[in-house]
């Protein structure tokens, strides 16, 4: 009974390891997506008619995607500065990320472009969401597997590293010597010239 239990916790916890991968990736889709729906597209994007909200949103697209590539920058750097290098862990599958990046992307795109033409998307519409994602796709299943090799160990690297304790140095011991202020002056000896009588004492 107890064998059964652990073979079967073993598949439980590389699913939940898989599904904690997915929910990372979930966040990070949409602006993936819209990456990809301004290469579907073209570079020149209508400003006016149903596309009239893309700028915007591809606006804060790339800044959400600029400042979790800071962010994770930032990690390795700091880890780097602190531990002095990490261990690398091994990376996500680059095909699984791919496929998966790629399938989510084209989700988005084609319930974007339903809500935009209020009807189901066409045979055309999926092969140009294809075609834009797919780039978009590659580039970032190649940029989340190198991070998932580094990101992870310096995050880890971060939270046990312990700040330095800085002991202050012993000052030195102060000796205190007396010193007189008056020393004593012996008297002055008259010299007495040949024949001088000495004083009466």
């Amino acid at each position: 009974m107890s064998i059964a239990m652990a073979a079967m916790r073993v598949p439980l916890r590389l699913m939940s390891r898989q599904l904690k991968r997915a929910l990372l990736l979930v966040p990070l889709t949409i602006p993936f997506a819209e990456l990809g729906h301004l290469a579907a597209y073209g570079v020149r994007v209508p400003a006016s008619g149903v596309h009239v909200y893309y700028p915007s949103l591809l606006q804060f697209a790339g800044g959400a995607l600029g400042a979790v590539l800071l962010a994770s920058l930032a990690v390795l750097a700091l880890a780097r500065l602190v531990s002095g290098g990490t261990v690398r862990r091994k990376p996500w599958s680059f095909p699984l990320l791919f496929a998966g990046l790629l399938a989510a992307q084209v989700i988005v795109f084609l319930v974007q472009e339903g809500l935009e033409s209020h009807s189901l998307p066409g045979l055309g519409t999926l092969t140009i969401g294809l075609l834009g994602q797919q780039p978009v796709a590659l580039v970032a299943a190649l940029s989340l597997r190198w991070l998932s090799a580094r990101l992870g160990p310096a995050a880890r690297a971060l939270s046990s590293a312990r700040p330095p304790v800085i002991t202050p140095r012993p000052a030195a011991p102060l000796v205190l010597r007396p010193v007189s202020v008056c020393q004593a002056v012996p008297p002055a000896t008259r010299v007495r010239a040949r024949g001088q009588r000495a004083p009466p004492l």
